[in-house]
């Protein structure tokens, strides 16, 4: 089984939907680097007289021809279907039929009706029987057929239907079902159960989806709280572990909830619907003297030890709809009902379909060229004028000297730049000023994604007047009393802002988007735009659909390469995220107060196929939280980026171990290994390849042509806070269990380089089955940062900081010359073991620094030709 990362946490003081339409299947999927919108590898459709199997890039599900259930559902190579069974399996309980002249006149032998034969019908609580009915599955039918209906690169639709059979006769039965399957090319699938009857029934079950689960793939869960009272403000329940789940002990129940994540540190799968109308549940009123004496409450059930329990059924508790059990042979049991021990009528020619939609993660897999974003964030957020919200001046985009100096100290991506109306994003105020500073920002190497959202229309934007109330949430939130919140599930919503995004795209040159949005808002019981109905809607399919129309957008304008950053908060579903490169986290919540399943169900972005991007309130101590991305590897936005216009000399005079000195070191760090051509090994899954030994310890790392670059520390619960006092420290040991995995050579010996006090973490080298067990010491929410680095004979330059490479051009007896990607003006350093050996700078502007650890230090400001010369001194 896959181990919960084994995190301890620092403590700081009635209408239908609007379906979203899907392509032509004429219509050819766009391929930029033979990827669907350069993100996706096509879908595979492989079939045999067995079964249909489609897969992407990280996923597979497999459909047996023969039951047309799918059989097995595979996230990097993860399965989540028990062995021997399949989903999703409907069944129903279906009333007796009354007897032939069912009457009530007449004595014993009188003939009787359904509901007299139903009461006799009480099978013991998780027996398998259902209360008052004859219970029909899915996989047990007859004429089953199951076919390709259509496929392409990015869409495959299959469709499978079946008669449900007696179970004892096997014999065929009234009733029948269909399921269509509609696959899309980040994995994302809707499944749709269709059960019709060819005479009259009645039904008093259905389950539409029937599920068992691997608990060898499945470490915890996460969902919604339910409702409770209006007006609901439906939010993510913390993720639980189900290491503790006892058989037959719940692991969910729920009248409400709109989505179950099962997962491991790695993989996971959603489960999720949007529409909770049409359900049938409901009290049992009153008690009956069954043929053989006993009398029972309609409203209870009998256990294997003889208790009663109520308000039960054979199936555990009412108006449960969606439930997981724990079972025995190490299976979880999935139920979705849509009639739970209630008597509907079916006829023919009526249809009782329901609709749920299934997601594996991660759907794809991060792009390592985006391991390091750092950015800045000038914005703005929302529209900015001259007299409005206690301004005095006039928007303007960052001018040509704050964009330098966010290019010397390392910045590459800039998240702002327009100035517009929500809603409105295709004409921000001074045009001619946003395409300056785009030329601008590009000549620094600087990539720039402008703000737009999901939710937000301005109250005078264009349209606004006219379409809002049709659009909008039912929530009604506003923000600062100038935007209303529009609903996921308005397909004009969706269409205006692809419109919007591709306008602004088509005008200026930005590099992709990032979207704020109000995933609250997927709630929404508006009856203007479909979402009306009992207990609302959870827009799925209109969520999936939005994001999916914008990349399509950001695709076509920057040749499939274009960069896309959701604001996703705590999202823990992959329905949009699916569609996005990175994930920004921490508008609302505080990771160091987190429990260690929601870090590794939210936190995690190479579970959802994203990098991860953190933000932090002022409330939130700087130096936790920026040790805190470092030891995870995490992205995050350069300290003073809003208001610092001398950023650069602070960068300059910041001292080691302040605040914006880390900054610098973290930022230097990741440039001088180059992590965007990395691969990354992330603590929350690579465990097995390296790790620290101790609980609540992290080792995260980056591993590129035979060296490694990694971030070593722990978090753990204090009585008090210890940014106050002095941080303890604690014996660990350093485990490279693979080093093959990451490049390392048996026969090659290492030295290890403490980054962060510039010295040599001890004076022996080090064989790779050494690295194994490494003796160290850690501090308590402080980072250690190591490099790992083949040991060489001679002079050498160990590394440098504050440019993206510092290439040998010539190297003599005399002189050594070195080539360095950097912005002019950037400060870099040169950290040379000299073996006792002496060197001169022969630059001007670079000089040596004061001794201090084992290395000889350059330091200075980058001159224009890029080139940096030393003297070698006898």
């Amino acid at each position: 089984m896959s181990k919960l990362l084994p995190l301890l946490l620092l403590t700081v003081i009635g209408c239908t939907i609007q379906a979203p339409e899907r392509r032509a299947k004429t219509e050819t999927p766009a391929l930029y680097d033979g990827k669907i919108y350069g993100i996706y590898q096509p879908l595979k459709l492989e079939q045999d007289e067995a079964s249909i199997k489609i897969s992407g890039e990280t996923f597979s599900y497999t459909i047996d021809r023969k039951s047309g259930q799918i059989t097995s559902a595979k996230a990097l190579g993860s399965e989540f279907v028990a062995h021997g069974t399949s989903f999703p399996n409907p069944y129903v309980g279906l009333m007796p039929e009354s007897d032939p002249g069912a009457r009530v006149e007449g004595e014993d032998d009188r003939p009787r009706f359904s509901f007299e034969k139903a009461l006799e019908i009480r099978p013991r609580l998780w027996s398998g029987g259902l209360t008052g009915a004859y219970r029909f599955d899915a996989d047990k039918s007859t004429g089953v057929v199951t076919q390709v209906v259509s496929s392409a690169e990015d869409f495959v639709e299959i469709k499978s239907s079946g008669g449900y059979a007696w179970p004892d006769s096997g014999k065929a039965s009234p009733l029948a079902w269909e399921i269509k399957y509609a696959i899309d090319v980040d994995g994302f699938t809707k499944i749709t159960v269709k059960l019709t009857a060819d005479k009259p029934v009645k039904l008093r079950w259905h389950c539409f989806d029937h599920a068992w689960f691997d608990r060898q793939a499945v470490d915890f869960l996460s969902t919604y709280q339910d409702l409770g009272s209006p007006p609901f403000d439906p939010r993510p329940a913390v993720a639980k572990p189900l290491d503790g789940l006892q058989t037959d002990e719940p692991a969910l129940l729920s009248h409400w909830d709109p989505i179950v994540h099962l997962g491991n540190a790695l993989t996971g799968i959603d489960i999720s619907k949007e529409d909770f109308g049409d359900r049938w549940s409901g009290y049992r009123d009153s008690g009956v003297r069954l043929e053989d004496g006993r009398r029972f409450a309609t409203d209870a059930v009998k256990t294997a030890d003889g208790q009663v329990l109520i308000p039960y059924d054979s199936r555990g508790k009412r108006d449960i709809f969606t439930q997981i059990f724990a079972r025995e042979g190490g299976v979880l049991e999935l139920e979705e009902f849509d009639i739970r021990n209630t008597a509907l009528p079916l006829n023919p020619g009526e249809a009782r379909e329901k609709t749920f939609f299934v997601q594996l993660t991660p759907p794809k897999l991060p792009r390592e060229e985006l391991n390091s974003s750092r950015v800045v964030w000038p914005g703005p957020h929302q529209i900015v004028m001259a007299h409005f919200n206690g301004r005095r001046e006039p928007w303007s985009p960052p001018a040509e000297d704050q964009i330098a100096q966010w290019a010397k100290i390392g910045v590459n991506l800039i998240v702002g730049g327009t100035d517009c109306f929500s809603g409105d994003y295709s004409h921000p105020a001074y045009p001619e000023k946003v395409r300056q500073f785009l030329d601008t920002a590009h000549r620094y190497g600087i990539q720039v994604i402008p703000y737009v959202t999901f939710s937000d229309y301005d109250f005078d934007a264009p349209g606004y007047q006219e379409y809002a109330a049709d659009w909008m949430c039912s929530q009604a939130i506003e923000f600062r009393q100038e935007t209303s919140l529009m609903c996921f599930g308005a397909e004009g919503w969706r269409e205006h802002v692809e419109r919007e995004c591709d306008s602004l795209l088509t005008k200026f040159d930005f590099d992709g988007l990032y979207v704020d949005h109000w995933f609250t808002t997927r709630f929404c019981n508006n009856p203007r735009h479909g979402c009306g109905g009992y207990l609302g809607r959870y827009v799925t399919e209109g969520y999936h659909d939005f994001a999916r129309r914008l990349r399509r957008v950001v695709a076509a304008h920057t040749d499939g390469k274009g960069i896309m950053l959701l604001n996703s908060n705590a999202l823990i579903s992959s329905t949009n995220l699916a569609w996005f490169d990175m994930r920004l986290l921490g508008e609302n919540d505080n990771p160091l107060l987190l429990p260690g399943e929601e870090l590794l169900a939210t936190w995690n972005g190479k579970r959802t196929g994203v990098q991860s991007s953190i933000m932090w309130r002022e409330n939130q101590d700087p130096l936790d939280m920026l040790n805190f991305s470092a030891n995870f590897a995490f992205s995050f936005t350069l300290l003073g980026s809003r208001g610092d216009r001398n950023i650069l000399d602070s960068w300059i005079v910041a001292e080691p171990g302040s605040e914006m000195g880390l900054n610098r070191l973290y930022w230097d760090v990741l440039r001088f290994f180059d992590v965007n051509r990395a691969r990354r090994f992330s603590t929350f899954d690579s465990r097995n390849i390296v790790s620290l030994a101790r609980p609540g310890s992290q080792a995260t790392a980056f591993a590129r042509e035979g060296r490694l670059l990694l971030f070593l520390g722990y978090l753990a619960q204090q009585t008090e806070n210890p940014a106050k006092g002095a941080r303890p420290g604690r014996p660990d040991t350093l485990s490279v269990s693979q080093p093959e995995a990451l490049g390392l050579d048996s026969g090659t010996r290492y030295r290890i380089v403490d980054l962060v006090n510039s010295r040599y973490f001890s004076s022996r080298s080090w064989t790779a089955e050494e690295l194994k067990s490494v003796p160290l010491t850690l501090i308590l929410g402080r980072t250690s940062i190591l490099l790992l680095t083949p040991e060489e004979e001679g002079p050498q330059l160990v590394y440098f900081r504050g440019a993206d490479s510092a290439n040998i051009l010539q190297e003599g007896q005399d002189s050594l010359a070195l080539q360095v990607k950097a912005v002019e003006g950037s400060p870099v350093s040169f950290y040379f073991d000299l073996h006792g050996g002496a060197l001169s700078s022969g630059t001007a502007g670079i000089a040596p620094e004061k001794p201090s650890g084992d290395f000889t230090v350059f330091s200075g400001l980058l001159p224009a030709d890029k080139r940096v010369v030393f003297a070698r001194e006898p």
